[in-house]
């Protein structure tokens, strides 16, 4: 009986996750998950001081490095991709 030293699936998995992450438009959903639901709950009444003031520092930061990501990805990619 031999054992191995395989972790392949694991990797896999660690390399999908990475690439997940990174994705700059999986950002900008995640960062939209955090902003809207905040901001209808932070419109109730603004007087209070929420969490979701923590949420919305957070997701604005996050939205604007995703969206700036995606468009110096556009900018970079030259004119080939439009033809």
């Amino acid at each position: 009986m031999t054992l191995s030293n395989n972790h392949h699936p694991m990797l896999k998995l660690i390399t999908v996750c990475q690439k997940i992450i990174t994705n700059p438009y999986v950002g900008v959903l995640m960062s939209l998950l955090l902003i809207l639901p905040s901001l209808y709950i932070i419109l109730e009444d603004i007087s209070i001081i929420r969490k979701e003031y923590l949420f919305l520092a957070i997701g604005i930061p996050l939205y604007l490095k995703s969206l700036n990501k995606i468009f110096d990805e556009i900018l970079n990619s030259g004119n080939d991709r439009f033809k």
